[in-house]
C-alpha cells in the first residue's frame, strides 16, 4: 500500500504538471515570437540609426564593400595636451623637450584608447576573416576608427555593438587644383647680383644694401608681396623647421627641393626614407609625384636652388617631408592612414617616432561646405601635438558654387587655419570659397597669392 501510494502520487503530480504545461505552452510560444519580432525591430532601428544611407545603398550592388567604423570613444586630445604641458612646466623642461613630451603623450593616449575600445570588434572581425565574410580591415588611432571590407551581414552585426558610433562610406576625395603658371621653376633666369660684395663695401649703408640685394634676388612676386624677404632679413627663413604636405606626392629630384628633403644627409645620401616619406596610396619607397600638384605646393613652401637662387618658397631654410594621399583621387581611409603617419612617422621595424613629426602640414584637399566632422579628431590631434594644420579654403566646384558660408571642410573646422587665394593685384580669386564657417567663425583666416604661381613644376 505504501509503495503503491508512493508511486501514484508522483505520477498524478506529473500528469497535473503536463496538463498545466499544455495549457501554458501556446502562450509562451506567442511571447517568444513577439520577443523575436521586438528584437528584430530594435536591431533594424539600431542599424538604421548608425549606418549611413549611402553605405546601405552600396551593398545593393556589391557583395563586399569597404566602409569606415567610427567608435564612440574619442580622445580629448586638448585635455591630454594641456596635462602634458603642465607636467613639462613643473619639471622645467626645455621647449624642445616639452614639444616631444606633449607629442608622445598625445600619441600614447590615442593608441591606448583605440586598442582598448576596438578589442571586441577586432576579435569579431578576426573570426569573420577566417570565415571569408571579411576581406580585410585596418585599425586607426588618429581617429578612433577602422576601415573594414566585408559583407552586409557583418556590417549589420558591427552596427549592433554598443561601442560603435556610426558606419560611413569610404568616400572618394579630390585635390583642390591650383592655378599654375606656365613658366618652369627650374628655368628662372638669375638676376645680376650686387657688383660689390658686402665685405668690400665702403660703408655700412652700402653693405646693408648689398646684403638685401643678395637675399632678395630671384624672389617670385607672390613671395615678395607677403614681405617674406623682410622676415628673412631678420634671420627667420624656416631653418630648424620641418614642413609637410598631404598631397599628390613630391618629386624629390627637383633641384629646388632635393637638398631640402629630410631623407638626405649632408652628403646627399638617402637615409631612412620611410621616416621622411609615406605613400599609403601607391606604396612608392621614395618621394614621387605623378600629378605635379604636391611638388608645386612644396615648392611654394620651401623651394630654392641649392646655391640660394630661384627663391620660389616662403621658408627656403626649412626641411620637408611628405605623404602621398592622392594619385590623382583618394579615399577617406587613405587620408586617415596618411594623417596618422604624420603625427608619428613609422620606421622599417614598425616603431613610431612622434619626435619626427613635422611642425607644419599643408593640405590642399577637402569636402563640401557645412558640417562634416569625420576628420575633426585628426585635425585636433595634430593641433594638440603642436603640428600647425593649414588647409586651403577650397575652390568653386559644380556642387559648391561658392558664396557666403561655402568654405569647405576640414578648412572650416575651428582647429584648421584656412587660406583663401588672391591674384597678383591682391583681389580675391574668383574660385576661392568664402566664410563664415558653420561654427560661426571667420574663415578663411587669411588670403594669400594663389593664382598663376610659378613654383617647382
Amino acid at each position: 500500500m505504501i509503495k503503491m501510494n508512493r508511486l501514484r502520487k508522483p505520477l498524478s503530480m506529473g500528469l497535473s504538471l503536463l496538463l498545466a504545461l499544455s495549457i501554458i505552452h501556446p502562450v509562451s510560444a506567442d511571447n517568444a515570437a513577439s520577443q523575436k519580432i521586438d528584437m528584430k525591430s530594435s536591431s533594424d532601428k539600431i542599424t538604421t540609426s548608425k549606418v549611413n544611407a549611402k553605405l546601405s545603398k552600396e551593398f545593393e550592388s556589391n557583395d563586399y564593400v569597404t566602409y569606415l567604423v567610427k567608435m564612440k570613444e574619442q580622445v580629448d586630445t586638448a585635455a591630454v595636451s594641456k596635462q602634458a604641458m603642465q607636467k613639462a612646466t613643473i619639471e622645467k623642461q626645455t621647449a624642445s623637450a616639452t614639444k616631444l613630451s606633449v607629442r608622445s603623450t598625445v600619441v600614447s593616449s590615442l593608441r591606448e584608447t583605440a586598442s582598448r575600445s576596438q578589442y571586441t570588434l577586432e576579435s569579431f572581425l578576426e573570426k569573420e576573416l577566417d570565415l571569408g565574410k571579411v576581406k580585410e580591415y585596418k585599425s586607426y588611432f588618429i581617429v578612433n576608427a577602422l576601415a573594414v571590407t566585408s559583407t552586409k551581414e557583418v556590417m549589420e552585426q558591427i552596427a549592433l555593438l554598443p561601442e560603435v558610433d556610426k558606419l560611413l562610406p569610404n568616400e572618394q576625395r579630390y585635390m583642390q587644383k591650383t592655378e599654375i603658371s606656365s613658366e618652369n621653376a627650374t628655368a628662372a633666369p638669375a638676376t645680376e647680383s650686387a657688383k660689390t660684395p658686402a665685405k668690400e663695401a665702403d660703408t655700412k649703408e652700402s653693405a646693408a644694401t648689398n646684403d638685401k640685394s643678395l637675399q632678395t634676388e630671384n624672389v617670385e612676386w607672390n613671395i615678395d608681396s607677403i614681405n617674406a624677404p623682410a622676415v628673412w632679413d631678420r634671420g627667420i627663413d624656416g631653418t630648424g623647421i620641418v614642413v609637410a604636405n598631404l598631397d599628390s606626392g613630391v618629386d624629390y629630384t627637383h633641384p629646388a627641393l632635393r637638398s631640402k628633403w629630410r631623407g638626405l644627409d649632408a652628403s646627399g645620401n638617402i637615409v631612412d626614407p620611410e621616416l621622411s616619406w609615406y605613400d599609403p596610396h601607391s606604396n612608392a619607397s621614395l618621394p614621387a609625384d605623378g600629378d605635379g600638384h604636391g611638388t608645386h605646393t612644396m615648392g611654394t613652401m620651401v623651394g630654392s636652388e641649392a646655391n640660394g637662387t630661384n627663391k620660389i618658397g616662403v621658408a627656403p631654410g626649412a626641411k620637408w617631408i611628405a605623404v602621398r594621399i592622392f594619385n590623382p583621387s583618394t579615399t577617406d581611409a587613405i587620408i586617415l592612414d596618411g594623417g596618422q603617419w604624420l603625427i608619428a612617422p613609422v620606421d622599417a621595424e614598425g616603431n613610431l617616432h612622434p619626435e619626427l613629426a613635422p611642425d607644419v602640414v599643408n593640405n590642399s584637399w577637402g569636402g563640401g561646405a557645412g558640417l562634416d566632422e569625420w576628420f575633426r579628431p585628426m585635425v585636433q590631434a595634430w593641433r594638440d601635438a603642436q603640428i600647425f594644420p593649414e588647409f586651403s579654403a577650397g575652390n568653386v566646384t559644380l556642387t559648391n558654387p561658392g558664396g557666403p558660408g561655402s568654405v569647405a571642410n576640414p578648412a572650416n573646422y575651428p582647429e584648421s587655419f584656412a587660406t583663401g587665394a588672391t591674384d597678383i593685384n591682391g583681389n580675391l580669386a574668383s574660385f576661392s570659397l568664402l566664410g563664415p564657417s558653420p561654427y560661426e567663425e571667420i574663415k578663411p583666416e587669411v588670403s594669400a597669392p594663389g593664382v598663376n604661381i610659378r613654383s617647382s613644376v
